[in-house]
C-alpha cells in the first residue's frame, strides 16, 4: 500500500466523494463524450418525457449515502493491506479494520451536507469538461473543500494516533514514517485548492492532480485558440495529460528504485549505486525525449483519441493498428530503459540479500495461500 494511495483514498473519502465511484469516474473521461449538450440548460427546464408529458429536470430527492457497511470494508481494504505492510496479527487487522471504519463513519457524517454538495459539483464538472475543472468551477470546488479540511486532518490524526496504540514500537516507528509522507500529501491537496480558490487553475487540473503541484509556472491555464475545433481541443487535452504521466520517467523510476531498496534492504553503498543508476538512465531518456520525439508522441495520440470518436471501422481496424504500432516504436527506447535499468537494480544485491527478499516473500505468499514461488 503506498503512501500516496493512502493519501488519496482517504482524502477522497473524508470529504465525501463516494471513494472509487468518484475516482473511477475522473480517470474515466478519457474515454467518456462530455454532455455538450446540456450546457445552458437550466436546472428545471422542462423536457419531453418517454410517455408523451412534459417533464421537470431538478435534483432527485435521494441520493446515494455512504453507510456504515461501506465504512467497515473500507476499513477492511485497508486493514488487510496494511496486515502485509507492517506485519500485523490477527488481531491487530481487526483492531485497525474497527478504528478505520469507525474514524471514517463519523468523518462522513459530520460532514455530509458538505460531502454531497462535493459529489454532485464534482461529478457535474467531469462530465461536462472531460475530466478537466475549468477555473471557475475550481474555484467553486476549493470553496466547498475549504471547510472539510480541518475535518480531514482531524481523520489522519486520529485515526493514526488510534492506530498507533495497537502496534509495536517496531511497527510504530514504520507507519510513524508512512503517515508524515501521508501528511505531506494532504498538505499538496490543501495548498492544491488554495491555488485554485486564488483562480490559479492548471490545463487539465483536476481534484487528484494539478500540473502546478510540481511547477508553479503552470499554475494558469494557457489561452486557448478560438479557431482550434472543440473535439481536437479536447483530444490534445488527453494526449497532453497522458504524456506529463509518460515523459516523467525520473520520478517513476525514483520509485522503483525506493521499493527495491526495502525489497532487498540496500545499505548506503548500494543506495548510492542505485541513485548512480537513476541519474544515468534519466540523462538518457532526456537524449531521447528531444521536442521532435514530444511533438511525434502528442500528435499520435490526439489522432489516437480523435479516432476513438470515429466509426468502429476506423477506431477498431487498420488505422488504429498502425496509430498503436507507431506509439510503441516512438515509445520503445524507454520502455527498454526502464528494463534496463530494473535489470541494473537486480544487480546490486547480495546472495544473502536475495535470499532473505525471497523467503520474505515466500513466507507473505504462503500465509494468502500459494504453494510455490513460480520463480
Amino acid at each position: 500500500m503506498t503512501t500516496r494511495r493512502l493519501t488519496a483514498a482517504l482524502t477522497a473519502i473524508a470529504t465525501g466523494w463516494v471513494m472509487a465511484f468518484a475516482c473511477a469516474i475522473a480517470q474515466a473521461q478519457d474515454n467518456m463524450e462530455p454532455v455538450e449538450e446540456m450546457e445552458g440548460v437550466e436546472e428545471q427546464a422542462p423536457a419531453p418525457a418517454t410517455d408523451g408529458k412534459p417533464f421537470e429536470m431538478k435534483a432527485t430527492d435521494i441520493g446515494v449515502r455512504f453507510t456504515p457497511r461501506m465504512a467497515q470494508a473500507v476499513g477492511s481494504l485497508f486493514a488487510r493491506e496494511m496486515k502485509g505492510q507492517y506485519e500485523l496479527s490477527d488481531e491487530q487487522v481487526n483492531d485497525v479494520r474497527q478504528i478505520i471504519s469507525t474514524r471514517l463513519m463519523k468523518t462522513v457524517s459530520d460532514n455530509a451536507v458538505t460531502g454531497r454538495d462535493m459529489i454532485e459539483m464534482m461529478m457535474e464538472t467531469v462530465m461536462e469538461n472531460d475530466g478537466r475543472f475549468p477555473k471557475e468551477s475550481a474555484q467553486q470546488f476549493a470553496t466547498l473543500a475549504k471547510p472539510l479540511i480541518p475535518a480531514i486532518h482531524d481523520l489522519f490524526r486520529n485515526t493514526a494516533g488510534e492506530i498507533g496504540k495497537k502496534m509495536t514500537v517496531k511497527q510504530r516507528l514504520k507507519f510513524t514514517a508512512d503517515m508524515a509522507a501521508a501528511t505531506a500529501g494532504l498538505a499538496v491537496f490543501e495548498n492544491r485548492m488554495k491555488r485554485w480558490e486564488e483562480g490559479k487553475v492548471g490545463d487539465g487540473a483536476n481534484p487528484f492532480w494539478d500540473p502546478a503541484d510540481n511547477d508553479p509556472s503552470k499554475a494558469e491555464a494557457a489561452n486557448e485558440d478560438p479557431n482550434e475545433k472543440a473535439e481536437h481541443r479536447r483530444a490534445r487535452q488527453r494526449a497532453e495529460r497522458q504524456m506529463n504521466w509518460r515523459l516523467n520517467c525520473e520520478e517513476q523510476w525514483a520509485g522503483y528504485i525506493k521499493k527495491a531498496a526495502e525489497f532487498y534492504d540496500f545499505d548506503e553503498a548500494q543506495n548510492t549505486s542505485a541513485k548512480a543508476i537513476l541519474t544515468d538512465m534519466t540523462e538518457r531518456a532526456k537524449a531521447i525525449m528531444t521536442p521532435q520525439w514530444q511533438e511525434s508522441v502528442r500528435q499520435n495520440r490526439i489522432a489516437q483519441s480523435l479516432t476513438w470518436e470515429t466509426p468502429g471501422s476506423f477506431s477498431q481496424g487498420p488505422w488504429m493498428f498502425r496509430l498503436e504500432s507507431q506509439y510503441e516504436q516512438l515509445t520503445k527506447p524507454l520502455d527498454d530503459l526502464t528494463s534496463e535499468l530494473k535489470r541494473r537494480i537486480e544487480g546490486l544485491p547480495t546472495s544473502a540479500q536475495r535470499a532473505k527478499a525471497q523467503e520474505k516473500i515466500r513466507q507473505a505468499l504462503t500465509e494468502k495461500g500459494l504453494d510455490k514461488l513460480p520463480v
